[in-house]
């Protein structure tokens, strides 16, 4: 992996700069819905560098409910990975509906080492391919900050070539399910206080694996400390009852659950992660976030406080780049084990 670089620095620092420079130009206090664009460039552990660009949409459907948000990202990067994503969260009035939906393109030479917690750095093998998913789920209040639906989740991966394993050319898999949401968090980007909990119930049909029972669940935690400083908490636990695709397994790492490791260094057919952060305001728009995080993969459940757990550091730089919305810009940089590290750079907080 490549470490962090004085060029790498320069250039974050440098966007921060220009982030606010747009930012400050295209926000208007008086309008419901904020748009902001931002040019966005660093370095984490799948892409290496990469350079691109996202623009985030903050909006409410009526005056006293919740931020709703829409998101279009697209990044290139060094290891000529190309990524295009739109996702959104929506309230509709009245918060009787929650509307979630990610749709995602990408082809993305990537990196595979094999199954579980203890795959070797040496087993390392690339391989190309398409991605393409479609998740969807349309929740409805049943009581105050409580929401119940169904969900869809569709992958598809085409123009498969391992470096060095023989591979089909195509794969997908279709999950539906139930997923209940609890959520009393103040803002969705920026939670200073509230709580979170989301519970999946899907059943995965995979070509040529069959079927399983996937469950997920994600436990967060907001309080503060102090008039600056917000204490965040994080539990997520993923297990599927079957084998199914490499693609479809459990992954560790990444900007969503463990910063620091290379999302996919370890997978597996479960997975559990622990975080804690501290978020701080150090002077006006500007503030501060360290955290600490450990993680393990597993292939049957009660192997799930058996297998050793990953340990991962972060600490980094945020701005406040609405302030009538209070959402934040962020740049963190992470360390895992045995060198592995990234800079993350995304609107809003990780969890």
């Amino acid at each position: 992996m490549i470490p962090l670089s004085l060029k790498n620095a320069v250039c974050l620092i440098l966007g921060f700069g220009l982030a606010q420079n747009i930012l400050s130009a295209t926000q208007n206090d008086s309008s419901k819905i904020s748009i902001l664009p931002v040019p966005t460039f660093g370095y984490a552990p799948e892409t290496r560098g990469y350079a691109g660009a996202v623009c985030q949409m903050a909006f409410k459907t009526e005056d006293k409910i919740r931020l709703s948000s829409l998101k279009a990202e697209f990044q290139y990067t060094q290891r000529k990975q190309s990524i295009a994503e739109i996702s959104g969260s929506v309230f509709l009035p009245s918060e009787q509906w929650l509307i979630n939906f990610v749709a995602h393109s990408s082809r993305f030479p990537d990196y595979w080492w094999g199954i579980g917690i203890q795959t070797p750095e040496n087993a390392k093998e690339s391989f190309n391919s398409k991605r393409n998913w479609l998740e969807v789920a349309v929740l409805k209040k049943v009581h105050p900050n409580w929401f119940l639906g169904p969900i869809f989740r569709h992958q598809r991966r085409d123009a498969i070539a391992f470096e060095q394993t023989l591979s089909p050319s195509s794969l997908k898999v279709t999950a539906a399910g139930l997923q209940c949401l609890h959520d009393s968090r103040n803002n969705m980007l920026n939670p200073v206080k509230g709580a979170y909990l989301d519970v999946q119930i899907t059943r995965n049909s995979a070509v040529a694996t069959g079927n399983g029972i996937r469950i997920q669940i994600d436990g967060r935690a907001y309080k503060k400390v102090g008039a600056k400083s917000i204490a965040a908490g994080r539990a997520a636990f993923s297990y599927l009852s079957a084998p199914t695709h490499f693609f479809d397994l459990a992954l560790l790492g990444g900007d969503r659950y463990l910063r620091g490791y290379y999302l996919g260094r370890f997978r597996d057919r479960g997975m559990l992660v622990f975080n804690g952060e501290i978020r701080k305001s150090i002077h006006k728009r500007w503030g501060a976030a360290i955290g600490l995080g450990a993680g393990t993969v597993f292939s049957q459940s009660a192997d799930v406080f058996v297998n050793p757990f990953k340990p991962a550091f972060n600490a980094g730089l945020r701005f406040v780049a609405d302030r009538k919305e209070n959402i934040n810009l962020r740049i963190d940089y992470a360390v895992g084990q045995k060198g592995q590290s990234g800079f993350y750079f995304a609107f809003g907080e990780a969890f």
